[in-house]
């Protein structure tokens, strides 16, 4: 059986005896940490260099090509400098939702604000709003579309919840318990998005519909 942590444990001792001090973090966050990873769920890994080159890169993946399950690994790089001065409202997920396995994401990332919050809601909306529109007037494909789109609208979701309440739901189950009515709806679609594969032409533009209407209340109030 899989395990994240032996596997992220495994990982961090190749980067520290690839590149020493050069490395400042390691910690890994998305499906595996929330516990809801199934058997096709990617690695996401969360590593920061003291700074970064083409150079680190290349190294960096061909540390990566070593490990077991190498092409499920993706994640989020960056340099030391560059995520000191990096938008709070783009750092509100990494923050809340990585497990440092390395070092302390803390020392690189000032609090996040409920402001920060609030931001990464709005822009989260705007997104979804924006690929839904886009995505039912020219997608040949709205099933696998609309299930990309479930799955984004729930950090929206997560943000506009803690921008009003000031608390951090990490899973998708217990936001569920948290919230009502249109988001509710929203989440239990997300939770089930393999169902969409069974929804009537009717039920894909009401899903559209949905989710196009929420955004768009999000935008305009926030």
């Amino acid at each position: 059986m899989f395990e994240v942590q032996n596997w992220v444990f495994e990982l961090t001792g190749k980067l520290k005896k690839r590149f020493g001090s050069g490395l400042c973090f390691v910690g890994y966050q998305g499906s595996y940490r929330r516990g809801e990873a199934n058997k096709n769920s990617d690695i996401d890994v969360v590593v920061i260099f003291e700074y970064i080159d083409i150079n680190i890169l290349v190294d960096y993946k061909k540390v990566i090509e070593t490990m077991p399950f190498a092409e499920k690994a993706c994640g989020f790089i960056c340099g030391k400098e560059e995520l000191e001065k990096w938008s709070g409202y783009e750092l509100f997920q990494l923050y809340n939702d990585t497990v440092s396995v390395y070092g302390k994401l803390e020392d690189f990332i000032p609090e996040i604000s409920q402001k920060d919050a609030t931001t990464a809601a709005k822009t989260g909306a705007e997104n979804v709003y924006h690929l839904a529109c886009h995505s039912f007037l020219y997608d040949k494909d709205r099933k696998t579309s609309l299930k990309q789109l479930y799955k984004s609208i729930v950090f929206t979701i997560q943000a506009k919840y803690f921008s009003e309440t000031k608390e951090y739901i990490l899973t998708k189950d217990e936001l569920f318990k948290k919230v009502t009515g249109i988001e509710k709806e929203l989440l239990e679609i997300s939770m089930k998005k393999d169902d969409i594969e069974t929804f009537s032409v009717k039920e894909i533009e009401n899903s559209y519909s949905v989710l196009i209407d929420f955004c768009a209340d999000i935008i305009r109030r926030f």
